[in-house]
């Protein structure tokens, strides 16, 4: 994962209302907007800016049905995303001369 990319998914699902409709859509699937909406104290067009975001990041899908529009958790994009994240820290605190954790321990 490029660092750009890294950014946009980490800025996507770091803000605690974005959480909070990931674990909606874990919990109820695929949703229209007006429902989802419907768990927030927030404006409609705030919580669509919001899916925006996640949409943006790969974190969610959507798909347009007549009038209404649907989203859907990218549990398999969130997954990959999490796992390439820890890959690359993991990948980092092995670097032969990253013994920071060692010498900083007083």
């Amino acid at each position: 994962m490029q660092k750009e990319e890294a950014v946009r998914f980490l800025t996507a699902i770091g803000a605690p209302v974005r959480l909070e409709l990931i674990s909606l859509l874990f919990h109820q699937g695929r949703t229209n907007v007006g429902d989802i909406a419907g768990n927030f104290r927030l404006s409609r067009p705030a919580i669509s800016h919001h899916l925006k975001i996640l949409k943006e990041a790969g974190v969610i899908e959507y798909e347009k049905v007549g009038q209404e529009g649907f989203y859907w958790l990218n549990r398999v994009h969130l997954v990959a995303g999490l796992r390439a994240i820890a890959d690359g820290i993991e990948r980092f605190h092995h670097k032969p001369d990253d013994d920071c954790s060692e010498s900083n321990s007083d």
